[in-house]
């Protein structure tokens, strides 16, 4: 397992983790992120952890891609030997939050177009969305979406060829090997497949949403008489 390190524009660079599987991946980026927000670097002011990669933002009146390469080539390998050697980032544990959904029609218009793509029906759809844990693999845009892998489909669903204007604040969508939850209304070109009575994003919050990367999150199947009496929940109110 290695890095390379890559400028982006004259404000960030780019550390990419290769010669890895995608879970050694994803455990040393997190890893990294940790790293420099324990350790802040002068002028870095920004890290945005991915899958595989993170960005680094800093301000390039106080540094430059040439200067922050030689600080990090130091660093970075220990990072690694530590991710290696103990891939849950220190101090972090991780949270489990159980999130109600109501599926297809009005809320999930996607529902049966996916089964159809499967050749499975809406109900066995529904089945592996819920059968399992998925991890929290990084905040996504817009407004730190929780971006988690796909359930367990038989292939990769598309996107829609043409992208909604507005899909509602938590709406539950699932795209290629991945699935994500918004917390507010976006544009977007996922699959939608259902919709939560929950709030996943809680503005009177400092950290707007509760999950971070690492924790995971289940999806739990509701009907329509359950819907009234789960609005105005929050999310973080839902954790284990």
């Amino acid at each position: 397992m290695r890095t390379r390190l890559t400028p982006c524009g004259e404000a960030a660079f780019r550390v990419l983790v290769e010669d890895a599987g995608p879970q050694e991946q994803w455990e040393a980026v997190h890893r990294i992120a940790e790293w420099i927000g324990a350790r802040p670097v002068p002028g870095v002011y920004g890290v945005v952890p991915t899958y595989d990669s993170l960005l680094v933002e800093f301000d390039p009146s106080r540094q430059t891609f040439q200067m922050l390469s030689a600080v990090f080539d130091v660093v970075l390998n220990d990072i690694l030997h530590d991710a290696h050697n103990d891939p849950h980032p220190a101090g972090h544990s991780p949270r489990r939050f159980t999130l109600p959904v109501l599926y297809g029609g009005e809320h999930g218009p996607d529902l049966g177009w996916v089964a159809d793509f499967l050749g499975i029906s809406e109900g066995e759809v529904i089945a592996l969305h819920t059968a399992e844990e998925y991890v929290v693999r990084c905040l996504g845009g817009p407004a730190a979406s929780c971006m988690i892998d796909g359930p367990a489909f038989a292939k990769p669903i598309p996107r829609l060829p043409d992208p909604r204007l507005q899909v509602p604040p938590n709406a539950v969508s699932v795209a290629g090997s991945q699935g994500v939850v918004g917390p507010v209304a976006a544009p977007s070109g996922w699959r939608l497949i259902g919709l939560s009575p929950v709030d996943v994003m809680d503005r009177e919050s400092a950290t707007l949403v509760p999950y971070r990367p690492g924790d995971t999150i289940r999806f739990r199947a509701i009907v329509p008489s359950e819907w009234d009496g789960l609005v105005g929940v929050k999310l973080g109110e839902l954790v284990q």
